[in-house]
């Protein structure tokens, strides 16, 4: 069954969308780069003042992730986590504005040999680089696609046609666009066979019949297994990547890990499948231990119980 169309409320809601984060991106066009990040840490700081929406729920995340760690580093970081988005925002803004070039110039990449690696172990083929909402990941996209390395990316279509179009535009034209749906396994597979680095987040939660539970944080989470199955069966590396800011919250770190590769015969191997996506998240689980106020605590990752009648 098609989707219903929308109606006029709808479209001129979208529009009036897609006006104001026009406007936005003027704003921090006009404000300069400086500038517009100082505000958006202040948006952020203002929301943890003000017990903005997600600030319980993000604290309690942090509580239960780091048992061992007092109230007071608990409250610092769950600050952190409102900071970061804030940045995030304008960042954000800028990506999609005429000072592209400079953000960009703010990142630097660590352990690129690792994936030059991994694309000459795939020979014509790309691979797939396992990532996590973790600093400014839609930079790290950006500026693999800068260096000049083919990169696609898989995406949430975030439901409002203006705020998808915002999202294709802070990546830019040269990272193609994977939508997850029914399309979503050919378009990652021709993606990989044209050469292309196919970035997949897998850190947040997946519906039970699209996941398979790993360990994270010392508890299960369901965890998205199509990218790993799909790699698998193209044969191709995975290589584990994230996106860090440096201690002055200005400049960008890309580190990617060397690569792993299941055997091709192996897609199908629910265990051997498991083992790597349980790797997968060990490695990303390492990179937000390290700095948890830039992981997406907003997000509910141990919602989805094994066990349907589990309300934890």
């Amino acid at each position: 069954m098609s989707a219903a169309a929308p109606d006029e409320t709808e479209i001129a809601g979208d529009s009036r969308l897609g006006g104001g984060l026009g406007l936005l991106v003027r704003i921090a066009e006009w404000i300069g780069v400086e500038s517009a990040l100082c505000c958006g840490e202040a948006l952020g700081a203002a929301w943890w003042a003000l017990r903005g929406p997600r600030r319980a729920r993000v604290r309690e995340q942090i509580a239960r992730a780091f048992p061992e760690r007092d109230p007071a580093w608990v409250d610092a970081t769950a600050r952190g986590v409102f900071l970061h988005l804030g940045l995030g925002l304008a960042e954000g803004l800028l990506l999609a504005g005429r000072h592209r070039g400079a953000l960009l110039e703010r990142a630097e990449v660590e352990g690129l040999e690792h994936l030059r690696a991994a694309c000459d172990l795939a020979g014509d083929r790309g691979v797939l680089l396992a990532s996590a909402h973790l600093g400014n990941w839609e930079l790290a996209g950006a500026k693999l696609a800068e260096m000049g390395l083919p990169v696609a990316a898989v995406y949430r279509d975030p439901g409002r046609p203006a705020l998808e179009q915002a999202l294709l535009r802070i990546r830019g034209p040269a990272v193609a666009a994977i939508p997850m749906g029914p399309r979503a396994g050919v378009q990652f597979l021709r993606a990989l066979e044209g050469g292309r680095t196919v970035l997949a987040l897998l850190d947040q939660r997946a519906r039970r019949e699209e996941s398979v539970f790993v360990t994270f944080f010392s508890r299960e989470a369901a965890t998205r297994v199509a990218p790993i199955k799909l790699a698998a069966r193209a044969g191709v590396p995975i290589v584990c990547g994230w996106a860090q800011r440096g201690p002055d919250r200005r400049c960008h770190r890309l580190t990617i890990q060397p690569a792993l590769q299941p055997a091709r015969s192996d897609s199908d191997d629910d265990k051997v499948v498991q083992r790597v996506l349980q790797q997968v998240t060990a490695e990303l689980e390492q990179a937000i231990r390290a700095t948890p106020e830039q992981w997406i605590w907003t997000h509910r990752r141990w919602r989805t119980p094994r066990d349907a009648n589990d309300e934890t």
